[in-house]
C-alpha cells in the first residue's frame, strides 16, 4: 500500500481554552514546544505547518506553529516529545495537545487526561505497524 506523501505520519495539534489559536500569544507558547521538541530529538525531523497567505496579503508563507508534523521519529523519540509535552502542559493547564498516529488513530494529551509514556509509545509503535500493512 502506498502512502499519501500529504499526509503527515505523525502530528501534534496544540489547542488552548484561553487564546485563539492564531494569536501571537499562542503562536509563542507554541513556538517554545516546537523549539524544545526539535533541539530535544535525536531521530526524525518535526516542523510547524506552513501555508500561503490570503490573496492580497504582504507574507507569501505563513507559518503556524499551533500544528507540528514529524517525520521518521523512532519510539525513543516520540518518548522524548511525550515527556516535553508534559512539562509544556504542566505550566499551561488550560491547553491541550492532540497527537495523530500514522495510522489515523488520535488521543488527546492534557493536565487531566491520564495517558501513560507507555500507552502512548504503544500506540505510537501500533500505528507503525498498521501503516506498514
Amino acid at each position: 500500500m502506498e502512502q499519501d506523501t500529504n499526509i503527515p505520519p505523525f502530528q501534534l495539534i496544540l489547542k488552548s481554552e484561553e487564546a485563539e489559536e492564531l494569536s501571537e500569544y499562542w503562536q509563542k507558547q507554541c513556538c517554545t514546544l516546537y523549539n524544545a521538541i526539535n533541539r530535544n530529538i535525536d531521530e526524525g525531523s518535526i516542523e510547524p505547518l506552513t501555508c500561503k497567505a490570503a490573496e492580497g496579503e504582504r507574507a507569501g508563507i505563513i507559518t503556524v506553529f499551533n500544528v507540528l508534523s514529524a517525520s521518521g521519529l523512532s519510539i525513543k523519540s516520540v518518548g522524548h516529545v511525550f515527556d516535553l509535552v508534559k512539562v509544556w502542559l504542566d505550566v499551561r493547564p488550560k491547553a491541550k495537545v492532540l497527537m495523530k498516529f500514522p495510522n489515523g488513530n488520535e488521543i488527546e494529551i492534557s493536565g487531566v487526561t491520564g495517558f501513560s509514556k507507555s500507552e502512548v509509545l504503544g500506540l505510537f509503535e501500533k500505528s507503525l505497524q498498521a501503516s506498514k500493512v
